[in-house]
């Protein structure tokens, strides 16, 4: 007798017989980042991983252009090559780039698909019509949000039933030390892509009687005027960062404007730990917020708002309490690592390389 299925049942992958290869081409250094391999890894289904790990004194010492990764590029597809691959999977878009310009320049024929493919800054001039023309021959993108997928439409000519939307998911981020790194009552800004922190130090000088920390890279605090009552952390581990947005009271995310695609990886980790924050409100992180339920959001460069929008949030625990809550929610339902699995589990489901059987969605990547 068949075992009744229960609603919490959803469809993730089984192998089918034949043999398939798939490469992936990262920006990482970390060898021991696999993605969801180790689930999805059998007798049938191999993966090849390649990372950006600089080797000789050429690649260590030139930026510019990055030797290395353009050498893991290049090897990445010859991998695809020589294993007559099914998929390319790409993370980030400089490696997309250069995968492309190589399967071009070898003759490979491989499905190419983009994941992570997100800019906190367009190009312009040169680079952006060699992206426009090597974009043209990748079969898929993943983007954070649906503002990004018309934007690159728009601005690469990619087809939109090429882009697929995938809300970032992660699991629970580390926090390190156990024990806080910053003490007393505050608040907290995190991270350097796209940040306004002009308007949120000028928020911060009528604000006196609030500390802040600042996590930042040194390029934000470039002619950046610091009050008394902020403190500046650069370039910190990532485990201590979110230390410093775990034991704050809430976390502020000033935008450089109205439709920018940044900040997902913060705001989600900030919901993840039930944290309240506060937040631009831009078309690039709308599909995460809801303003009033899980976060409070500010017009762009509005100092005197965002002053007030802080004060409201301080004096105000209950509502504290309540958006970390939702948040934490939003984040369970939408931005975990099985939303992220499961994602990718219909992708390769999609294209026959695997077959649905079923499992508790509630297990998780361990």
């Amino acid at each position: 007798m068949k075992s009744p299925q229960t609603p919490q049942q959803i469809n993730i992958l089984q192998p089918v017989e034949k043999t398939q290869h798939i490469v992936c081409c990262t920006p990482f250094s970390n060898h021991s980042w696999q993605w969801f391999a180790p689930e999805l890894k059998s007798e049938t289904l191999r993966w090849h991983f390649f990372y950006l790990k600089p080797e000789g004194l050429l690649e260590k010492y030139v930026r510019q252009p990055n030797l290395a990764m353009i050498r893991t590029c290049r090897q990445a597809v010859l991998a695809v090559k020589q294993h007559g691959a099914t998929i390319l999977f790409t993370h980030e878009p400089a490696v997309s780039f250069w995968c492309a310009l190589f399967i071009k320049q070898l003759g490979v024929d491989v499905e190419h698909i983009a994941y992570s493919f997100n800019f906190p800054k367009l190009p312009k001039g040169m680079k952006r019509r060699w992206m426009t023309s090597a974009f043209a021959n990748i079969s898929r993108f993943v983007v954070y949000s649906t503002m990004e997928k018309q934007l690159y439409h728009d601005y690469f000519g990619i087809p939109l039933e090429r882009i697929d939307v995938c809300l970032w998911s992660v699991g629970m981020p580390e926090s390190q030390p156990k024990t806080p790194l910053e003490t007393g009552d505050y608040i907290c800004a995190i991270g350097g892509n796209a940040r306004d922190y002009r308007s949120l130090m000028a928020a911060m000088e009528q604000l006196p009687d609030i500390p802040l920390v600042l996590v930042a890279r040194p390029h934000n605090l470039k002619n950046l005027d610091i009050p008394a009552n902020v403190k500046v952390r650069v370039n910190i581990p990532k485990p201590h960062a979110t230390n410093i947005v775990e034991h704050s009271r809430f976390m502020v995310l000033p935008l450089v404007g109205t439709e920018v695609p940044c900040g997902h990886v913060t705001l989600v980790a900030t919901m993840h730990l039930g944290k309240a924050f506060i937040i631009t409100n831009s078309e690039g992180v709308s599909d995460y917020i809801s303003d009033g339920s899980n976060a409070l959001t500010c017009d762009a460069f509005a100092p005197d708002l965002l002053a007030q929008k802080i004060r409201t949030l301080w004096d105000n625990p209950q509502l504290c309490q309540e958006l970390g809550a939702n948040g934490r929610q939003f984040a369970t339902d939408n931005c975990s690592e099985v939303s992220a699995r499961q994602h990718l589990a219909n992708m390769l489901v999609e294209r026959g390389l695997l077959e649905p059987t079923r499992i508790p969605c509630g297990a998780a990547k361990k």
